[in-house]
This record gives C-alpha cells, sequence and structure tokens, in this order.
C-alpha cells in the first residue's frame, strides 16, 4: 500500500521582527499579550496540517484555546482583531472560512519546493502566490484543486446548454439575455462586521464570522427596506437599554436576532425605544451620534 503523501510541514520559519511587526503590536495592544501566544499556536497547526491554511470551525476555538491555556473567548477576539489588520486575507476569510495570508503561503512552498507532488485549492491561494506557483526552482506540483475541476464541468456543460435551441427558434442564451436576473446590490459585509463589532463593544456578542446565512439576511432586510434603514436599526439597538440587557431576564439581543425580519420591523417601529427623561435622551444621543460618521462613511463607499 502507497504512503500517503505528507501535506503539512514539521517546522516553519519564525521571523525575528515577529514581535516588533506593526500587525502583531496592535493585536496584542487590543487583546492583551495572551494574543501572541494564541498566534503562534495558529501558526504551528496552519503548517502542520494543511500547510498553507485552516478552516475556522468550532472546534477550532476550543482546540486553540486548550492549547494555550486562555478562553475560546480570548481567541475569537484575536482571529476578529487579526482579520481587521490583515494578519489573515479577509477576503478568503469571508468566502470560505479559511484562515491564511500571503506571507504563510509563501513560506509553505519555499519548504516543499522538492516535493514531487503538493495538492493546492485554488479558491484558498492569496493571488500573488498563485503567480508564483509555476516559477519555484524544480518544483514538480501539480496544482489542482477538486473545486476547479467542478468549476470546468460546469462551464463545459454551459456551453453545451448555450447550443439548445428554445420552440421559437433562438438559443437558450439569446433567452436568458433578454431576462437577465435583477442585480442584488453590492454590500460591504467586511465593514458592515467592523461597525457592527465597534458599536457594541462590551455590550452584545461579537460578529466572528460573517457566515452565508447572515449575509442572506442582512441582503433581504436590504432588498426590504435599503442600506440606510439597516444602519437606522442598529443605532435603534444601540439606544435601547432593553436591547442591551437592561431587563428583568439580562437578556441581550445579537446580530442573528436584529436581521430576522419581525425583529427587524419592531426595532424600525420603535417597539424597543426607551421611554426617556431628557437627561437620559442627551446622553444617549451622544453617544450614538458619535457612530454616525462611520455609518455614513459605509453607505458612500459601498459599492453598487
Amino acid at each position: 500500500m502507497a504512503r500517503p503523501n505528507k501535506q503539512g510541514i514539521d517546522y516553519f520559519p519564525f521571523d525575528v521582527d515577529f514581535f516588533s511587526d506593526i500587525k502583531i503590536r496592535k493585536i496584542a495592544r487590543a487583546c492583551g499579550s495572551q494574543a501572541t501566544s494564541i498566534l503562534i499556536c495558529l501558526l504551528c497547526n496552519i503548517y502542520k496540517d494543511k500547510g498553507y491554511y485552516i478552516l475556522w470551525d468550532e472546534d477550532l476555538p476550543f482546540v486553540i484555546a486548550d492549547t494555550v491555556g486562555v478562553s475560546e473567548g480570548a481567541v475569537k477576539e484575536v482571529i476578529l482583531k487579526a482579520l481587521q489588520v490583515d494578519f489573515f486575507d479577509q477576503d478568503i476569510y469571508n468566502k470560505h472560512n479559511v484562515l491564511t495570508s500571503l506571507g504563510i503561503q509563501k513560506r509553505f512552498k519555499s519548504a516543499v519546493y522538492k516535493r514531487e507532488k503538493i495538492e493546492y485549492i485554488e479558491e484558498y491561494m492569496v493571488s500573488d502566490v498563485r503567480k508564483i506557483v509555476s516559477d519555484v526552482k524544480n518544483q514538480v506540483s501539480d496544482v489542482r484543486s477538486t473545486q476547479s475541476k467542478v468549476k470546468k464541468s460546469r462551464v463545459k456543460k454551459s456551453k453545451e446548454n448555450d447550443k439548445e435551441i428554445s420552440p421559437e427558434g433562438d438559443t437558450k442564451k439569446d433567452e436568458l439575455s433578454l431576462n437577465p436576473h435583477p442585480q442584488i446590490e453590492h454590500v460591504d459585509f467586511v465593514r458592515l462586521q467592523e461597525y457592527f463589532n465597534t458599536t457594541f463593544n462590551g455590550k452584545l456578542s461579537m460578529v466572528v464570522n460573517m457566515t452565508e446565512a447572515r449575509r442572506k439576511a442582512v441582503k433581504a432586510r436590504i432588498a426590504q427596506y435599503d442600506k440606510e434603514t439597516v444602519f437606522t436599526v442598529l443605532k435603534k439597538v444601540a439606544a435601547s437599554p432593553f436591547l442591551l440587557g437592561c431587563n428583568d431576564r439580562n437578556w441581550k439581543c445579537d446580530f442573528d436576532w436584529i436581521f430576522k425580519a419581525g425583529n427587524f420591523t419592531k426595532i424600525l417601529e420603535g417597539n424597543y425605544d426607551e421611554k426617556r427623561n431628557n437627561n437620559t435622551a442627551g446622553g444617549r444621543k451622544e453617544s450614538v451620534s458619535r457612530l454616525k460618521g462611520l455609518a455614513e462613511a459605509i453607505l458612500t463607499d459601498s459599492e453598487t
């Protein structure tokens, strides 16, 4: 029986300026000194297993927390900050729930260039690394991806379908061009996530992963109302003591609860607004106004 190909590596180069790197310093300042141990543990797991990435799932926070001796919440906080400062590639994380970076992938390629066969998942590769795959000296790697094969199959099938003729004598491609699917308004989920976590830091649960279900919920509310209404609702939540936990059950809302259709509408209609006196209203208004600039910037910068 053939010996399975080794994917990960046994050791990796550690930069001598790791602790002085501005990204590391920002993460440590925001999350405490334990952040560096968490990051190093993550890097060890990345290089040991897949070599150039790791899938962020529900078990990984426990694995890292148990190894380092911290809470799972601390691990999630470090990951969120690491994504914000581009220690990990934000775009690949948002699309595939994968932690990786340009530096990680370059180090891995340098370490395995003599191996006869290394499999890469193309969708997980940072664009700059894709360009140097074929240039690494003596590398005979077979760069391929299960997902890329599926993609080629779909393209082939699509071309075949384009040639099919409709009963009216036009190709199906022409039919589709006459009835294009309506464009969905672009949403900058990275900035929305950052806005939410900044607004409700220490008040509500952070959004660590903008899952596909959450994206669909946000898009549904934007389709129902508009982008500006989303930020109006979030500001109403920030100004509502009840939704922030000031109730007889100490219950707090969260991102998923807010974007459910019924809850979203109730918030917008003022069902959870505080019955304020003048002093309380003034204080809340001042607090919420500090977030207005960021919300307006997101609305302005979002692409269509």
